[in-house]
């Protein structure tokens, strides 16, 4: 079999899957992955006999395609921001969109010229991807990360090396403001992606996600959509310095909400973010300094 042959054939297996566009594109970061080539390359080495051996551990591999185990877990790694990062069903896919708020962070630190002695604190930060990437274009900052998962604390301690940053990590639950793991450090931004997705959309959603992906990092209950958001503008007020910014992704019914909840907790400056697609995305915030934790 040939390495154009073997495309095809993946993706005539993702179809039943997949429309056809995802399903050709599904195969050609698996086979480009696998076979360590851009997608450019397939037209040109697609010729290229596939060896005996390496064809049963793609057999493997298709079988749990077919199943509708998402191609990054398949091939255990993933891309984000230019860097690699390992990833398995005990933290979220990092998706493109991530990328974006990634970048206001990075944008926000060079415009207010802030680098030696400034740190931030990602919340939720699953594979570390927030975290890392922040690390790795922010040098002089202190990054600080945590998560509820002991699982997904200890990938994201491997990306983080394998990204050569430092990053300190910490297990924490985002609802407990009391008991913050880094003492009484502040910080001059808070980042965090966290579960936001209505319980009630899982049905809608594709097998690939809700099968595979771990329910905790996305799924909140229908009746208190704002729990994660509420929790992170507390912790925000607790111990974002005067003039220290919240960056939160959300779902983009929930953006008159959280500017509500924001506003409770003495943030100031609230403003909805468009992502690249024109989609509401993105929440930001200052933290007005003149109101006391509670």
């Amino acid at each position: 079999m040939t390495i154009r042959e073997l495309t095809q054939i993946l993706r005539q297996t993702l179809r039943p899957l997949y429309d056809e566009r995802e399903a050709a594109a599904v195969a050609y970061v698996y086979v480009c992955a696998k076979f360590g080539m851009q997608r450019y390359e397939i037209a040109l080495r697609g010729d290229e006999p596939v060896d005996d051996l390496l064809m049963a551990d793609i057999q493997r591999d298709m079988e749990k395609l077919a199943q509708g185990c998402p191609v990054q877990y398949v091939l255990g790694e993933t891309e984000f921001y230019g860097l690699p990062f390992e990833v398995s069903p005990a933290v979220l896919i990092p998706r493109q969109e991530t990328e974006e708020l990634v970048q206001m962070v990075v944008e926000s630190f060079k415009e207010r010229e802030l680098s030696a002695s400034k740190s931030l604190w990602d919340i939720g930060t699953g594979s570390g991807c927030i975290a890392v990437s922040l690390a790795k274009g922010l040098p002089g900052v202190e990054v600080f990360a945590t998560d509820i998962s002991e699982e997904a604390l200890a990938v994201a301690r491997r990306n983080a090396q394998r990204n050569g940053v430092e990053v300190a990590f910490a297990r924490h639950d985002m609802a407990d403001v009391e008991h913050i793991p880094f003492g009484e450090r502040r910080f001059d931004a808070i980042v965090s992606n966290p579960p936001y997705i209505p319980a009630s959309d899982r049905a809608a959603m594709h097998r690939n996600v809700t099968d595979y992906e771990p329910s905790l990092a996305l799924f909140v209950p229908d009746d208190d959509a704002l729990l994660c958001y509420e929790s992170v503008a507390r912790l925000a007020q607790r111990v974002l310095v005067p003039g220290g910014r919240l960056f939160v992704e959300t779902y983009h019914d929930f953006h008159e909400g959280i500017a509500a909840a924001f506003s409770r907790y003495g943030l100031r400056d609230v403003q909805s973010v468009r992502d690249l697609n024109g989609q509401l995305r993105f929440v930001t915030a200052v933290n007005r300094g003149d109101r006391k934790p509670r």
